[in-house]
C-alpha cells in the first residue's frame, strides 16, 4: 500500500513539475542558507582556534583594566606602567617559564628630511609578543618583524598617509628622535569602525623603543607557563603580586589566551545562532509555500479523492498520499539546498578572505556532518507539518459531495 501510495505522490509532483520546482526551491534556498552560515561559522571557529590554541600557556599582563577580545592589538597608555621589581617578581612565580614586555612612550617622527617633527606613541616588545599581539591584524604592505630585525619599524595607515605631505611607504626612512628607521610594515586602515585601532600605531622592537627614546616603561608584559593546567591560578597569582607591590587592588590585570579563546568563541557562536535564526524565516516562507501547494492540489484533486475514497481508500490512505508527496518535495529541496550550501559556502569564504586593503587569511569553511544531517531533518520536518493541514483536509471529504465536485 506504501509503495502505491508513494507511486500516487510522485506521479502528481511529476504532473505539477513547474509549481513543484518553485516551491521546493524555496526549501533548497532556505537549508542553503542555513548550512552556508553554519559551514562558516564552524570555519571561523577552527580558525581562530588554530591561531590561538597555541598560545594557550600564555597570560597577557597589563596596567588597568586589562586585555580582552575588545582591544585585541591595541593596548591604551594609562600613563602608569610596570617596573623592573614586577617583572623580577613574575620571574620568580612558580611555573612561569618566561616573562617578556611592552615598552610605551612618546616620540618625535620625522620624514624625508621635511623638518615638520609629529609628536607620536610609540611601542617596543619583543619579536614573540609583537606576533602573538598583532599577528592577526592585517598588514596592507609589507611584513611583519622578524628576529634579527634592527632598525626597522611598524606603522599605522594613517601616521603612513595623513601625517606628513608626502605618503610613507615599505622601504622608506623615517627618524624617531633623530635615530632612522625603515618602514618594513603598514597596516590597513581601520577607521571608527572597529573597536581598537591601529591608524596610529608605530612599533618596534623593545631594543629599538630604548635606542630611540632612551626611556623603558613597561606597559604590559607576555608571560608563558610550564604547565597549561596551572594558567588560570598562575593569572591570579600575577595579579596578586603585582596589585601587592603598587598598593591598589585593580592596579594590572592579568588575562589568560585560553580565556580569550572561550570568549571568542562564545561570541562567534551567539552571532552564528542569531544568522541561523534569521535565515530560519526563508524556511517558514518555504513552509508557506509548500502548505498552498499542498492545499491548491488538493482542490484540483477533489474528484480524484472522492472517486478513491469511493472504491474503498481510507482516510489514512488519503493523508499518507498528500504527506508523502510535501515529504518527497522537501526532502529533494533539502537535498538540494546542502548541495547548494556546500558551494556557497565556499564562495563566502573566499569573499571573506579577499575583503579589506591587505587581503585577510584564508577562510575555510567546515561542512560538518551534524549539519547536514541538521539540514535535512528540518527540511522533512518543515515538509510534513507543512503538508499535515492539506491532507487532513482532503482525508476528512465527503465522497459523494467529491464526486460530484466540478
Amino acid at each position: 500500500m506504501f509503495k502505491d501510495n508513494f507511486n500516487l505522490a510522485y506521479k502528481n509532483i511529476k504532473e505539477r513539475m513547474s509549481r513543484s520546482i518553485l516551491t521546493l526551491l524555496g526549501i533548497a534556498i532556505g537549508i542553503m542558507a542555513i548550512i552556508s552560515l553554519m559551514g562558516i561559522g564552524e570555519g571561523m571557529n577552527v580558525a581562530v582556534e588554530g591561531e590561538l590554541s597555541s598560545l594557550s600557556d600564555t597570560i597577557i599582563v597589563t596596567v588597568g583594566e586589562g586585555f580582552s577580545i575588545f582591544s585585541f592589538g591595541q593596548l591604551e597608555d594609562t600613563g602608569e606602567y610596570l617596573t623592573e621589581r614586577d617583572i623580577t617578581d613574575l620571574e620568580r612565580i612558580s611555573g612561569v617559564k618566561e616573562v617578556n614586555t611592552q615598552l610605551t612612550g612618546m616620540a618625535s617622527l620625522s620624514f624625508n628630511g621635511d623638518g615638520n617633527n609629529v609628536m607620536v606613541t610609540v611601542t617596543g616588545m619583543d619579536i614573540e609578543s609583537m606576533n602573538l599581539q598583532y599577528g592577526l591584524a592585517d598588514l596592507a604592505e609589507g611584513n611583519l618583524l622578524e628576529l634579527g630585525d634592527q632598525s626597522k619599524i611598524l606603522i599605522g595607515y594613517d601616521v603612513a598617509h595623513d601625517y606628513f605631505d608626502n605618503d610613507i611607504s615599505i622601504g622608506s626612512r623615517v627618524k624617531i628622535n633623530g635615530k632612522k628607521f625603515f618602514v618594513n610594515g603598514i597596516f590597513s586602515r581601520q577607521g571608527m569602525g572597529g573597536v581598537s585601532t591601529n591608524d596610529d600605531l608605530v612599533l618596534l622592537t623593545s631594543r629599538d623603543f630604548e635606542k630611540a627614546t632612551g626611556e623603558s616603561n613597561i606597559y604590559s608584559a607576555t608571560v608563558t607557563v610550564y604547565n597549561v593546567n596551572e594558567v588560570e591560578s598562575t593569572t591570579l597569582e600575577i595579579e596578586r603580586v603585582i596589585n601587592e607591590n603598587h598598593g591598589e587592588e585593580d592596579f594590572a590585570s592579568a588575562t589568560s589566551m585560553s580565556s580569550i579563546l572561550d570568549s571568542i568563541q562564545s561570541i562567534m557562536g551567539i552571532l552564528q545562532t542569531v544568522l541561523i535564526a534569521i535565515a530560519s524565516i526563508a524556511l517558514i516562507v518555504a513552509s508557506i509555500g509548500i502548505m498552498n501547494t499542498m492545499l491548491t492540489s488538493v482542490m484540483e484533486r477533489t474528484r480524484e479523492i472522492g472517486i478513491m475514497k469511493a472504491i474503498g481508500a481510507t482516510n489514512k490512505d488519503i493523508m499518507s498520499i498528500f504527506i508523502i508527496e510535501g515529504l518527497l518535495l522537501s526532502i529533494i529541496g533539502g537535498a538540494s539546498g546542502i548541495i547548494l550550501g556546500i558551494f556557497g559556502s565556499s564562495g563566502v569564504a573566499t569573499l571573506l578572505s579577499n575583503m579589506g586593503p591587505g587581503g585577510g587569511p584564508p577562510l575555510v569553511p567546515v561542512i560538518t556532518f551534524l549539519a547536514i544531517a541538521l539540514g535535512l531533518s528540518v527540511s522533512m520536518i518543515v515538509g510534513i507539518i507543512s503538508s499535515l493541514y492539506p491532507a487532513w483536509k482532503a482525508a476528512k471529504m465527503s465522497p459523494i459531495e467529491a464526486v460530484r465536485y466540478e
